[in-house]
């Protein structure tokens, strides 16, 4: 049963109607476009309107959407992260929000669709134990301190990917996605990540094992010799689909169902047993979070770290 209408949220504010919701969200549109900044009082009712929705047993909660960012923050980032690149992920956050809000043309944003875990502010402190309170005003600061901005392509909000760990690189979505709809994502360089702990990832394996993965991967009861695998790489060195038998799986699939690190990988022979190698960590796509706290940590602030990862993209203020 969902809980009275008229209840306030944890910050207070009460619901707005979806009827109000819905005009906010076309106001804030046309303001993209037109190019236009919200005056404070607009941008109060604007931020105000907008809210993370979760359901549960118990109801349906909502969030106001910057508490949502602290919460999702906490969780996005390690706990060393730099200020200036939580400064960014927090544009990242709100960001991939704005466009859920936009799909959906509504200012309730269900949680389910932002695909993003965020923790209430006493998980955070459970996480965090005698370190919470330093690293709670930390997050809470970045998303205070970029309050409203958001990353747009041609004027419009965009999704933006992120991982923990590229392979030397980010990758170019051209090269994977066909239909030109994430051509912003473009391949920058990350050199810093190949020093990372977790750059090389290997993955021990047995030859009876290996085959009995393909099997089922391929759908078939025949032996598969991992020799007999062959390899589509983008120019990022990530393997973009792997083929057997006229039978071909993307690159992300395969590496899922092997619970392999990144689709950056090689099998290689190591005395009597197979090894499956990895570099990077993640997806490839859009901010390598290393790279972004190597930057920042190196005086570089949330505005370059974000033209760095995506140059054809502009940050604006709703």
């Amino acid at each position: 049963m969902r809980q009275n209408n008229k209840k306030r949220t944890a910050l207070g504010g009460r619901k707005q109607s979806p009827a109000v919701l819905f005009l906010i969200g076309l106001t804030l549109l046309y303001f993209i476009i037109q190019g236009r900044f919200l005056t404070e009082e607009e941008e109060e009712a604007y931020e105000s309107s907008c809210v993370v929705v979760k359901e549960s047993l118990a109801g349906e909660e909502e969030i106001p959407l910057e508490e949502y960012l602290i919460g999702a923050l906490a969780v996005s980032v390690p706990e060393d992260f730099e200020p200036e690149a939580c400064k960014a992920q927090a544009v990242v956050l709100r960001t991939n929000a704005e466009c859920v809000a936009l799909e959906n043309e509504s200012r309730r944003i269900p949680y389910e669709a932002l695909l993003q875990e965020s923790l209430t502010v006493e998980e955070i402190y459970e996480k965090w134990g005698s370190g919470g309170e330093e690293r709670f005003q930390k997050i809470k600061t970045a998303v205070e301190e970029t309050r409203g901005q958001i990353c747009c392509y041609q004027g419009v909000p965009v999704e933006l990917p992120f991982f923990p760990l590229s392979a030397g690189k980010t990758r170019n979505s051209d090269e994977i996605i066909k239909d030109g709809q994430f051509s912003y994502l473009q391949s920058v360089a990350c050199e810093e990540d190949v020093f990372a702990l977790d750059y090389i990832q290997e993955h021990p394996v047995s030859e009876k094992q290996l085959n009995r993965m393909l099997q089922r991967i391929f759908e078939t009861n025949e032996k598969i010799s991992w020799k007999e695998i062959h390899y589509t790489k983008d120019s990022a060195g990530y393997v973009t689909e792997v083929a057997w038998n006229e039978k071909t799986v993307l690159g992300e699939y395969f590496r899922k169902e092997l619970g392999l690190a990144s689709a950056f990988f090689s099998i290689e022979e190591k005395g009597q047993e197979l090894c499956i190698v990895t570099k990077g960590e993640g997806h490839g796509l859009g901010v390598s979070l290393y790279t972004a706290n190597y930057m920042a940590a190196n005086g570089k602030d949330y505005r370059e770290i974000l033209r760095y990862f995506f140059p054809s993209c502009e940050i604006i203020k709703n």
